[in-house]
């Protein structure tokens, strides 16, 4: 018995060799004997086509398939899904993307699902998008990529049961800055943002009290609504520029603190982060992996400490990294600032960057 089935089509396959293909996957799928289908996942090129899913799908569902993973790229026509899936019982795991359109009806009950990825798929209207969140009165984990100017421009979360949320915009054609994800999720633990297109996430939610952990690589204008949405974490790491900071946000539960230090003015929001965070007990300075590749610039101007020695560095810093370092004058001013003043120091690592090792050496 195999509780699992994994199909994927040659993305360069002619339509002979599809058909085989397409062939093959329908007879093992009814040969198949397990009543239980744990898991089906498909990942399917260019001549896929809404039938061809749509018959596998209902024998899936049939089977009473728990996980789904569909991922269509095909020439032109758009993918839909059989209307079944949208009133299917136990469903706990689906994830779509790419050529997938959602034309979500009004009945759509999806009591079980507690994982949703949306990748870079398509909504019929803006219905459809509020219909899918409406319908999962479990859903604990929800990844929404709106890379590739996917519709609708407006994306409303407002899910209570929510504890994990990802949301990613790392590319767009032109500057839509009506694009807008209005979240409202009180229960959130986790949160994973990256917006590389100024679409102006918002959140309407600012009492989170049960977030842990935040990482946010954002480009806005004005973060600090987003900032102050999570002020309750533990965990955050940041990739943004001090100048969107205007006024405090105190961080009375952070203890672990990654900072980008490959933006522009980064030194600045390091400051401002140690100043608004008393109890920070780990500080790691590195690079997010968009700008690995890219050689790491010297601080420019002249570093300013702070105007008093942080509460953090005097009574809780344990633990401090340096990835990517470059060894320049502010840099060094800055570390030897760290390391007089961090009376609670058990560990401090500085990793030297170079484009031509594959490992980093260590000081």
């Amino acid at each position: 018995m195999v509780p699992a089935l994994y199909f994927q089509s040659d993305f360069e396959s002619s339509k002979d060799d599809y058909a085989k293909f397409r062939q093959h996957v329908y007879l093992f799928m009814v040969l198949h004997k397990s009543p239980v289908l744990e898991t089906l996942k498909l990942r399917l090129g260019w001549h896929s086509t809404t039938d061809d899913i749509t018959i596998w799908i209902k024998i899936a569902v049939a089977r009473r398939v728990r996980k789904l993973k569909i991922h269509c790229y095909t020439d032109d026509d758009d993918i839909f899904l059989p209307s079944c899936l949208y009133t299917y019982n136990n469903l706990e795991v689906l994830k779509l993307g790419n050529s997938i359109v959602l034309d979500v009806p009004e009945d759509v009950r999806l009591p079980s699902l507690k994982t949703l990825h949306l990748l870079c798929v398509e909504f019929r209207n803006e219905e459809s998008a509020r219909r899918i969140l409406s319908g999962c009165p479990l859903l604990e984990e929800f990844v929404l990529d709106k890379s590739e100017n996917v519709s609708p421009p407006c994306f409303y979360l407002e899910v209570p049961s929510l504890q994990r949320l990802s949301i990613l915009d790392t590319y767009r054609e032109g500057n839509d800055s009506d694009v807008k994800v209005v979240i409202k999720t009180p229960s959130l633990r986790y949160l994973n943002v990256v917006d590389k297109c100024d679409s102006g996430l918002l959140f309407l939610s600012e009492n989170m009290p049960d977030m842990v952990v935040a990482n946010v690589s954002v480009v806005y204008k004005n973060p600090e609504m987003l900032m102050r949405s999570f002020t309750s974490v533990k965990r955050l790491s940041l990739c943004l520029t001090t100048s969107m900071i205007q006024h405090r946000v105190e961080f009375n539960q952070l203890v672990h603190l990654e900072l980008c230090s490959s933006v522009e003015k980064w030194c600045e929001l390091l400051n401002w982060m140690l100043e608004s965070s008393p109890k920070l007990k780990v500080l790691k300075l590195n690079k997010c992996k968009p700008h690995r590749l890219v050689y790491a610039k010297h601080i420019e101007y002249p570093w300013g400490k702070p105007s008093s020695v942080p509460e953090c560095l005097l009574l809780h810093l344990n633990t401090f990294e340096w990835s990517f370092y470059n060894g320049g004058r502010e840099e060094k001013k800055m570390v030897a600032y760290i390391l007089r003043h961090a009376k609670r120091l058990k560990s401090a690592k500085i990793s030297l960057w170079d484009l031509d090792c594959e490992d980093e050496p260590h000081i």
